[in-house]
C-alpha cells in the first residue's frame, strides 16, 4: 500500500502516460484535488491504447457493504465497453469519508472489483481508495491482473 502526500498534482497532469502502479495514483490525485468526501463513490476510467486515462470519468453510489450483484454488472458492462473501444482496461478509486487508514471494507471492495472483473474478462489496473486525508493503492499490479 502507498500512501498519499500533501501535494496535489496540477490538473494538467491527469491525461499523462501511466507507466507504474505511482503513476496511474498520481492520475487519481490530480483528477480528485482537495480531498473531502460526502458520500462513498466507485469511479472508474477507462485506460486508453496510449496508456493515458480516457477523458471520460464516472462513477456510482458505494453502498456500506459490498455488492457482488452491483460490481458484476459494472464490470460486465465495462469489459463490453473494453472490448468496442480503443481501451485496454479499467482503473478503479473507491473514495469515501473518514480519517482512518485502510479498512476491512475498502479490502473487500477492492477483492469484490477483482473477482468480478476476472468472472467477466476485464482488464483492471491497480485499485486505489480515497478518503478525506489519503489517497493509497489497495492492489498491485499483479493483484489486478491475477
Amino acid at each position: 500500500m502507498t500512501s498519499d502526500d500533501t501535494s496535489i498534482p496540477d490538473i494538467t497532469t491527469a491525461h499523462d502516460p501511466i507507466r507504474g502502479t505511482e503513476d496511474l495514483r498520481q492520475r487519481w490525485r490530480a483528477l480528485m484535488g482537495e480531498l473531502g468526501f460526502s458520500a462513498g463513490r466507485i469511479w472508474f476510467a477507462f485506460v486508453g491504447t496510449d496508456r493515458r486515462l480516457v477523458k471520460i470519468l464516472d462513477w456510482l453510489p458505494l453502498p456500506p457493504e459490498p455488492d457482488a450483484h452491483l460490481v458484476d454488472m459494472l464490470t460486465g458492462g465495462l469489459a463490453t465497453a473494453v472490448d468496442q473501444l480503443p481501451v485496454t482496461s479499467v482503473a478503479f478509486l473507491i473514495s469515501r469519508p473518514g480519517r482512518d487508514g485502510v479498512t476491512d471494507a475498502d479490502q473487500a471492495w477492492a477483492s469484490v472489483l477483482i473477482e468480478a472483473a476476472r468472472r467477466n474478462g476485464l482488464p483492471i489496473q491497480p485499485i486505489h481508495r480515497a478518503n478525506d486525508v489519503h489517497l493509497v493503492t489497495l492492489t498491485t499490479a499483479l493483484d489486478a491482473a491475477a
